[in-house]
């Protein structure tokens, strides 16, 4: 038997600047297929700041809901222009057109949905018409339910007029580590109403080795030990401690690498990193998409993601099927993952000393972090491979399907 299940999300997976949320929608949208499923997916044409997604013809935006698409992996994507992508990207405005109207009258035709992330409006807009429906819907919010970082006020808005409810009323809520378990508990969400189930890690992607020295060449390096940051730029990363760290290394023949598009802390990261001498030695690729993010963490000594509230981490999951050791902070939920696969070094949060002696170890010892980097890779396949964690959402969405008739 199959079930036709709606995945919504803000953006699709092509839209590698939004981060790694796009990317598990679509790692879990095509992996439900093979097993046998339907699966829509209703998101909007976001890619970045400047563009949309590029296979929308420019005279079809703007206007209307788009005629729907069939992967080459058989999803069913149908997607919604916004009213407008800057708004999107440094807002998080999306104004999807026609996702409304085509929900009213399609919302009942399936049998569950997935809503990803929080405080969106294509979630708001989906939650309310499947709710109206009487279909069951899974809410995965990936760390974003917390009030963090920019604009709290209008976050607590949206939380009183919506978030709550849309929270509340999820048939079920998606934690994705023990952590963001117990953050959710902490907002209120009811234990039974949590599913502990990890993100699904897309290991068709890495199935073929990247030959080494690509992004090396690139970007004029040689041999000389690489120590690289990948993701968003947001103060959230805490890159500033990277930089801090890496100053005080004492290896003047490493060089720093921060990889990702600006989303609100890359001028500040740069002025730090002129005012601490390090203009020589760092380099700002912006955002690196698809084989190209595969080449950098092949090619890196150690990767470093010293974010705050971070409560999965992709990035270090890829870095270790790449061969390549990791270091994390320790407050929230990368740091247990982590510790659980090992392959790598957590660090205090903000700990400027700590992070620098970790990167020292590392770099000091490089073949036995390689080796602990390929055994924690069988393990993150074992854990998080997309085949391993479907399957746990597959069961999920027939227990809910169940009750709901």
């Amino acid at each position: 038997m199959k079930l036709r299940i709606l995945h919504v999300t803000p953006y699709a997976p092509d839209a590698w600047a939004y981060g790694g949320i796009p990317r598990l929608a679509g790692t879990l949208a095509r992996e439900l297929v093979r097993r046998g499923h339907d699966v829509t997916v209703c998101t909007t044409d976001a890619c970045d700041d400047a563009t949309r997604l590029p296979q929308i013809p420019r005279q079809q935006r703007r206007f209307a809901a788009l005629p729907p698409v069939r992967t080459s992996d058989g999803v069913m994507l149908r997607v919604f222009p916004n009213v407008s992508n800057r708004l999107a990207y440094h807002h998080q405005l999306f104004l999807p057109l026609g996702l409304s109207a085509y929900l009213q009258d399609h919302a009942g035709d399936f049998d569950v949905a997935h809503l990803h992330a929080c405080r969106n409006s294509p979630g708001a807009i989906a939650a309310y018409h499947l709710r109206r429906a009487g279909v069951p819907y899974v809410l995965a919010p990936n760390g974003t339910a917390p009030n963090l970082e920019r604009r709290r006020l209008t976050k607590h808005a949206y939380d009183v007029c919506l978030g709550r409810g849309i929270l509340r009323n999820a048939a079920r809520v998606l934690a994705v580590t023990r952590a963001e378990q117990s953050q959710l508990k902490g907002l209120g969400v009811r234990a039974e109403a949590i599913s502990l189930i990890p993100n699904p890690v897309d290991l068709d992607e890495f199935q073929t080795a990247i030959p080494s020295g690509r992004f090396r060449q690139r970007h004029g390096l040689g041999a000389e030990p690489l120590v690289l940051f990948l993701g968003k730029l947001t103060p959230r990363k805490r890159t500033d401690v990277l930089a801090r760290a890496f100053a005080r290394l004492g290896r003047s023949d490493a060089r720093l690498v921060i990889a990702g598009n600006d989303m609100g802390a890359g001028a500040a990261l740069r002025s730090l990193v002129g005012n601490l001498g390090l203009d020589g030695r760092t380099i700002f690729t912006g955002l690196l998409r698809a084989g190209e993010r595969r080449e950098a963490l092949a090619d890196a000594d150690v990767v470093v993601y010293p974010s705050q509230d971070e409560i999965f981490g992709l990035v270090p999951l890829e870095a270790l099927l790449s061969g390549t050791p990791v270091i994390v902070a320790d407050d929230c939920g990368c740091g247990e993952v982590i510790r659980g696969v090992g392959g790598g070094q957590v660090a205090p949060l903000g700990d400027v000393d700590a992070l620098r002696a970790a990167i020292a170890r590392t770099l000091d010892a490089p073949a036995y972090w390689r080796t602990a980097a390929a055994s924690a890779a069988a393990r993150v396949r074992a854990a998080y491979g997309q085949d391993i964690v479907s399957a746990r959402i597959d069961r999920l969405y027939w227990e809910l399907v169940g009750r709901a008739s």
